[in-house]
């Protein structure tokens, strides 16, 4: 899985942190009001729980960032949550929410560091300031899990076809890709072993070919009349090949044209931002989705200069003799 989408799914670990440290910190700072001897060891709680507050804050922002784009609430290259009703608005507070806390939690931060005596209290503006955090922070996550319901317990709502978008008409679609493409593993693979393919979601690819265009596959020229090329693919997992299978990607030369096929019967549920939300997709022929791959294969092929060859790293084998001597 790529670090960003991991980023993403645990987000809602993430907030734990601040929202714990939202309880705490008031309680230490107050115990540290009192001015007297061994005032110290409350300072040195209450500068330990801002720290990690504060930390855990700049993670769960970002990582609420990219959790939004998956779901859909931002769009790519949007930082900033539009103006709208339902789900919209409380998304929007929630991250003014969100925000609002991060400040206040550096501004905490900045307080409880301030030069004092041994025998002096932590100050009034660190308690009031912490309290702010406390229920800025609180705010947020509360909102936060309002949005999360209705993913969570609503049952899923399909609305008719004719009124989706062209991505999520065609994943809620029955229809399936022709059983040439389906029995990919009957062609000849290209790949003796899975590569890394930053071009197609940085995934663990393998090409299967019809019999008779291997030689221009491996040329990087045109392929014949007929020809079918499939591309398999598994989701990438800690720099390997993971358990979640990837997409089918499938080219199919038809009057000298390619024609795209893009099958994704299982989608995991962390990549389905890329698809509209929808858990299958099945594209295909002159589907609007399909204009990147038009655009990067008008002819056909990629050049074999382009194309992937970062196979999965093995470990060096080690004669047992000589490792004993």
């Amino acid at each position: 899985m790529p670090w960003m989408d991991w980023m993403a799914l645990k987000h809602v670990v993430f907030v734990h942190v601040p929202v714990a440290v939202a309880f705490l910190l008031p309680v230490a700072l107050l115990a540290a009001q009192r001015p007297g001897r061994g005032m110290r060891p409350w300072w040195i709680t209450g500068r330990y729980l801002a720290w990690a507050g504060v930390l855990f804050s700049l993670l769960a922002v970002f990582s609420g960032l990219l959790l939004a784009r998956q779901l859909n609430f931002l769009a790519p290259g949007q930082y900033l949550a539009p103006k709208g009703s339902g789900d919209a608005a409380i998304f929007r507070l929630h991250q003014a929410l969100a925000g609002a806390s991060l400040v206040l939690g550096f501004l905490t931060l900045k307080s409880v560091f301030r030069r004092r005596q041994d025998h002096q209290s932590i100050g009034l503006l660190s308690l009031f300031l912490s309290a702010a955090w406390a229920a800025t922070s609180i705010g947020a996550g509360y909102f936060g899990g309002q949005l999360r319901q209705p993913v969570e317990k609503a049952e899923p709502v399909v609305p008719a076809a004719a009124a989706l978008p062209v991505a999520k008409a065609l994943a809620v679609s029955d229809t399936q890709p022709s059983s040439r493409i389906l029995d990919f593993q009957s062609l000849e693979p290209m790949h003796t072993e899975p590569v890394r393919n930053p071009l197609h979601g940085n995934r663990w690819i393998r090409v299967w070919i019809s019999s008779g265009a291997q030689e221009a596959y491996r040329a990087g020229q045109k392929l014949p009349e007929g020809a079918l090329l499939v591309m398999s693919s598994a989701e990438d997992r800690w720099g390997r090949p993971g358990p979640d299978a990837g997409p089918l990607y499938a080219m199919e030369m038809k009057e000298g044209k390619p024609r795209f096929t893009f099958y994704w019967p299982r989608v995991p549920e962390g990549r389905r931002g890329e698809i509209g939300g929808a858990a299958r997709a099945y594209w295909s022929g002159e589907n609007a989705n399909l204009a990147a791959c038009a655009t990067c294969h008008l002819d056909g092929l990629a050049s074999s200069r382009d194309r992937s060859s970062w196979i999965v790293p093995r470990k060096p084998k080690v004669d047992p003799i000589l490792n004993n001597n």
